[in-house]
């Protein structure tokens, strides 16, 4: 079998799509279009993969006009692929897998094919990605003889590109349990995120998880254009969470509030609080769906090693997976 991921915000909670194929080499899979294609690339490459995949039936289309030979090797799919597939970013093509980021005018987009060789083999650049349900797996044991540290992954809102597909950041010293403390009497630095403001801010004064902070993002509707409203939220707790609460009045028993796109619809997020793993999503639009969330620490990110690595791979900014 091949595995094909599609990294796209209109692809539900997780932004992405995942997609098993019975083919024994990415070449197959192509291979296969070349025939199977042919009447119709666009509803073929749709129905094989679940998704309506930026650009990808060009190549079916371009083989079916151009009568093009089918690719005996990789080496002649990635020259076919280099001259024929439409793409905006760029196409990589290897012995295991290709490769290829684009756009749609509108936001950033990628698309995988990877054999099982490569994703058994590269597990940490590979398991969020293949990820296929929310919430994300959670336990974790109580005890660690590592260092504190609290990671905050979180997907990129407004004019994202692929230098600022998310933020991670990382802060030493303090574990997910005690977070909402630590966030209380942090000051707030200059390089954090807005993200990383606001869930100091909604963290409440008597708050010791971080489950009602989540809940009350999910329903946050204060917006310059496509971005948070945070103004005032870097200042002290005390007057930064008054300003939260404000915020939450306005909206309080709307069932659609003012969203960085249009309008929000909170009952259609999702927020799940573990020992060491906080995650969310949150809906943002109809058309561009979700924002990711996740909070996790050290002693969840060691039981979860290659899923704590690849997650805060995908988050960082980079396309290719590889």
């Amino acid at each position: 079998m091949i595995c094909f991921v599609y990294r796209s915000p209109y692809e539900g909670l997780l932004g992405k799509h995942v997609r098993w194929l019975p083919d024994a080499t990415v070449l197959d899979w192509f291979r296969r279009g070349w025939t199977e294609a042919l009447s119709d690339p666009d509803a073929w490459v749709k129905a094989e993969l679940g998704a309506d995949v930026y650009g990808l039936d060009s190549i079916f289309e371009e083989a079916r006009e151009r009568s093009l030979p089918s690719p005996a090797s990789m080496s002649e799919l990635r020259k076919v692929l280099k001259k024929h597939l439409y793409v905006e970013g760029a196409v990589k093509v290897d012995d295991h897998s290709v490769r290829a980021s684009t756009d749609d005018d509108e936001v950033p987009l990628a698309y995988f094919f990877l054999d099982q060789s490569l994703v058994a083999a590269e597990p940490a650049r590979m398991a969020y990605a293949l990820q296929e349900q929310w919430p994300l797996p959670s336990d974790a044991p109580e005890e660690s003889d590592d260092d504190p540290v609290t990671t905050v992954a979180v997907s990129a809102l407004g004019d994202a590109d692929w230098d600022t597909q998310g933020y991670v950041v990382r802060l030493p010293g303090v574990r997910l349990p005690d977070l909402p403390a630590w966030l209380r009497s942090a000051d707030v630095p200059k390089h954090w995120p807005e993200e990383l403001t606001l869930l100091r801010a909604a963290v409440g004064p008597h708050d010791t998880g971080l489950e009602p902070a989540l809940d009350r993002i999910n329903r946050w509707g204060a917006w310059n254009d496509q971005y948070l409203d945070i103004q005032g939220l870097d200042g002290a707790h005390e007057e930064a969470h008054r300003i939260v609460r404000e915020v939450m009045a306005q909206v309080a028993g709307h069932d659609r509030i003012p969203g960085p796109l249009g309008r929000r619809r909170p009952a259609d997020g999702r927020v799940a609080v573990a020992g060491h793993l906080a995650q969310g999503v949150f809906h943002l639009d109809e058309t561009f769906g979700y924002q990711q969330w996740f909070v996790f620490d050290d002693v969840w990110a060691a039981h979860h090693h290659y899923l704590a690595k690849s997650l805060t791979r995908w988050f960082k900014g980079r396309w290719d997976l590889l």
